[in-house]
């Protein structure tokens, strides 16, 4: 009697180890993805011939996806999210940069994050990834690496490494990293992520780290020792310095420090919609004069209306102060956020820019021609 009652809780026990996972998996996480990334306006979305022949001529490139935190086949089309192969296709998008998130704190906001919760180890495990991953961001980073490039292995998806790579045809994804704490302090893990196939850096995310200061950190800080190392450093082996989420201070070091031109992949600038970590006239100006591209948001937190008209109006106020080769589209698609279209909706800014007044020269260079400039300069050849 005791054995079969002992084996009996060994069975439960076991039962319920496995059940709690596929419940993430299968049932919490899908939920989590649709009502976090939500679509604001459910396709499909119309525009002219005209306008279509436009978008369909421009090379268009979309500087931040975090579509790879939520373990999608991105393969398939699908019901929930903004990001996949299939609508990336149907959006016309010749490249799209693919953020690797790594730790988020709890309740994270736009003000002020201490470093020490991370909110990500549930999501981790629910979607049945390596354990090693579970508590390291630096094996969270390396994890959604791989399966980039097994999506790459499944489609006609192409890795962009070098420059070269951007004149492949279809859909091309480039590897950005959001946050230097995935790092740990440690030098020599640029290497490896450079190996792994990143060629973005994002200097921080929602907190302070061993690199730089964040926007919604405690001290926000600028560039730390070990930033001023790596800054040249990321330069020499073909990575573009992302300035978004960074502090005011970190922004500043940077400019000063880089010698090639960087990109805020995605967010909102201030005379358009005040925010925390909207850009300023300045920092706008100071990013032109590094040749660099600053990628408007599509969320509420970056134009405010998050709309078309909305985002538009960030993009032309951003064209005004910084010029038009310094404006690009980061989407932040995935990103936890609601936009008002998924990436089929693309086509919609098209035919609203060319509304506002902009020439079809000048729409394609918001729409990728100005990230493609930078990216030539900077990836290894």
């Amino acid at each position: 009697m005791p054995f079969r009652f002992t084996l009996k809780l060994i069975v439960g026990f076991a039962g319920i180890t496995l059940l709690i996972p596929g419940v993430l998996r299968f049932g919490v996480l899908p939920y989590y993805d649709l009502s976090n990334n939500a679509v604001l306006a459910s396709g499909p979305y119309t525009v002219s011939n005209k306008t279509m022949a436009i978008h369909n001529s421009a090379f268009v490139a979309d500087l931040h996806a975090d579509s790879l935190l939520w373990k999608r086949d991105l393969t398939e089309r699908h019901q929930r999210g903004h990001v996949d192969l299939p609508r990336l296709k149907e959006g016309g998008v010749d490249l799209q940069v693919f953020s690797v998130v790594t730790k988020v704190p709890y309740s994270s906001n736009y003000h002020s994050n201490p470093s020490d919760s991370d909110n990500l180890p549930i999501l981790f495990l629910g979607s049945l990834r390596n354990p090693m991953s579970w508590f390291d961001p630096m094996e969270r980073a390396l994890v959604q690496a791989r399966e980039l490039k097994q999506a790459a292995r499944d489609s006609s998806l192409s890795i962009v490494l070098k420059k070269e790579d951007l004149s492949a045809d279809g859909i091309k994804g480039l590897l950005a990293l959001e946050g230097m704490h995935a790092l740990g302090g440690d030098e020599q893990a640029l290497n490896e992520l450079h190996a792994a196939g990143f060629r973005m850096m994002g200097l921080a995310h929602f907190f302070d780290n061993e690199v730089a200061g964040s926007a919604h950190g405690v001290a926000k800080s600028g560039l730390t020792e070990l930033g001023r190392v790596l800054v040249p450093k990321m330069e020499a082996l073909g990575m573009t310095i992302d300035l978004a989420h960074a502090s005011s201070a970190a922004i500043e070091d940077t400019l000063d420090l880089a010698t090639k031109p960087v990109v805020v992949s995605h967010g909102g600038v201030q005379g358009a919609c005040p925010g925390a970590r909207n850009l300023t006239d300045e920092q706008l100006r100071r990013v032109a004069m590094n040749d660099g591209v600053v990628g408007i948001g599509f969320w509420k937190g970056a134009v405010c209306d998050a709309s078309v008209e909305g985002i538009v109006a960030a993009i032309l106020y951003a064209i005004e102060i910084a010029g038009i080769d310094h404006v690009g589209l980061g989407s932040d698609f995935d990103g936890h956020v609601a936009t008002p279209f998924d990436v089929t909706g693309l086509p919609m800014l098209t035919e609203a820019l060319l509304l506002a007044g902009l020439s079809g020269e000048e729409v394609g260079l918001v729409l990728g021609g100005n990230v493609l400039r930078v990216l030539e300069g900077n990836l290894p050849e």
